[in-house]
């Protein structure tokens, strides 16, 4: 990752930045320079045990001691409304604004953005072990909700399902092209990617329930074989090979462990 990500943006726009970290120090660096041109970084430390503090007190971020919390989403709900701008940016250590992206956010805001529009979207590439994903759910052209104005959108304490475009609002894309992206350093390894997951699992059925998803056994049965096609041939796993083939198993796994989650949670509030 390149050291200088973000320098050359000097103008600063009317964007709070919030990021969620947790003994990500190694990764701190390049993502608070990929978001230097924001007016406020918001770092919230959920207590690393690692250098995350010393490196956030290198830069120009209002640094947050928080409790432990299940998800970045908790955190997205109970500040995004609170900061000094209504655009917010959320990010996480793991991602590296390209330079090209902040320029293109630059110009749209320099522009001038209609009041209609309450978030904007920008590409994202995923890596794992530095290895850009081709396939899988997590690889190929993809989008994020990057920036987003707080009087315009929702966030909700939910795992994955935690950003809500308000009605009578739209989001604008920034085009895929070239490196107007974000990069987004995935994982390290599978152990990562496991206890990451597994911490997501814990609330995943209740997002979903409250979100108004539903299932029954036969679903759940049917979703490893349903979720590995999915992943392996539709979002073509193949093109990563034996990682994509790996991914796409931790895929169906995940899947199906979330949609028995959300079975447990609909037993328990019909009885």
């Amino acid at each position: 990752m390149d050291e200088n990500v973000g320098i050359n943006i000097m103008k600063k726009l009317p964007i709070s930045a919030i990021v969620v970290g947790f003994n990500e120090g190694d990764l701190l660096s390049s993502c608070f320079q990929g978001i230097s041109f924001c007016d406020q970084i918001l770092y919230f430390d959920l207590g690393s045990t690692d250098n995350s503090i010393e490196i956030a007190s290198v830069y120009n971020v209002e640094i947050i001691h928080h409790v432990k919390v299940p998800g970045c989403e908790w955190i997205h709900a109970e500040y995004a409304n609170k900061t000094k701008n209504e655009w917010v940016l959320i990010t996480d250590p793991d991602e590296v604004i390209d330079p090209l992206l902040a320029e293109e956010i630059n110009e749209l805001f320099q522009n001038g953005i209609s009041s209609e529009i309450g978030s904007i979207l920008a590409p994202i590439t995923y890596y794992f072990k530095n290895h850009r994903l081709l396939g899988t759910p997590w690889g190929g052209n993809k989008s994020k909700v990057l920036v987003v104005n707080n009087k315009r959108f929702d966030f909700l304490p939910n795992v994955h399902l935690g950003r809500i475009l308000k009605d009578g609002f739209k989001s604008i894309s920034v085009k895929h092209c070239d490196s107007v992206e974000i990069h987004h350093y995935w994982m390290r390894d599978f152990s990562s990617l496991f206890e990451k997951h597994l911490r997501y699992l814990v609330n995943e059925g209740k997002s979903r329930y409250v979100s108004g998803f539903r299932t029954n056994i036969v679903l759940v049965v049917i979703e490893p074989f349903k979720q590995f096609m999915y992943s392996f041939f539709y979002k073509k796993g193949y093109k990563d090979g034996l990682l994509g083939f790996s991914l796409s198993i931790f895929w169906a796994w995940y899947q199906t462990r979330a949609l028995f989650e959300l079975l447990l949670v609909q037993s328990n509030k019909q009885k």
